[in-house]
């Protein structure tokens, strides 16, 4: 089973809020910090001002890895994808430390994390890894799932609503009892 990573499994927000403060009080950047963080989900190039450093904000990140927090029922609804004989892949558009370095500060475990992929780029991973789901905060996700030919699971826990999914739930928590009524022998 594929997982988006933030805002799906991780909130990294409070880890992107302290990057782009240091980018703007120890770089010299004029950032709307408030602004930028109701924009977070997208992809960083969509919500990065022009003449911000993506690379040194990318650079910042890691140094508040610690402040990542699970998001509810993160590490049941991992337990719940092993317990039926699943595989668990988080497909992000994230880069690969920072996605590792964020499931390991709230010690959730994988198998895979196929990164530096962002909505129809998560097809091909996807489809390599013969998810048969796909669970997602925002609609590139559902469409990703849908064109990979997964199960498009919508959770309505990040800062866009999940349009266009097959299923659609409030959290990882629900997750965990839709997926109780799975028959998965078969995936």
């Amino acid at each position: 089973m594929g997982f988006d990573l933030d805002m799906t499994l991780v909130d990294s927000r409070p880890v992107s809020r302290r990057a782009l403060e240091r980018l703007a009080s120890d770089h010299g950047h004029d950032l709307d910090v408030d602004a930028l963080m109701a924009l977070y989900g997208l992809p960083l190039s969509r919500w990065l001002p022009a003449g911000a450093d993506e690379a040194l904000f990318r650079s910042l990140q890691p140094q508040d890895i610690s402040s990542t927090e699970s998001m509810p029922g993160a590490l049941a609804a991992v337990e719940a994808v092993r317990q039926s004989g699943g595989r668990v892949v988080v497909v992000t558009a994230a880069p690969g430390a920072i996605a590792t370095e964020m499931l390991s500060a709230v010690g959730l475990t994988v198998d895979r994390v196929r990164a530096d992929v962002w909505a129809a780029g998560k097809v091909q991973p996807l489809r390599e890894e013969k998810c048969w789901a796909f669970v997602g905060d925002h609609s590139d996700d559902m469409s990703a799932a849908r064109d990979a030919a997964a199960i498009a699971i919508g959770v309505a826990t990040g800062t866009s609503r999940p349009a266009g999914a097959d299923v659609e739930l409030e959290d990882l928590n629900a997750l965990v009892t839709w997926l109780a009524d799975q028959d998965t022998t078969e995936r």
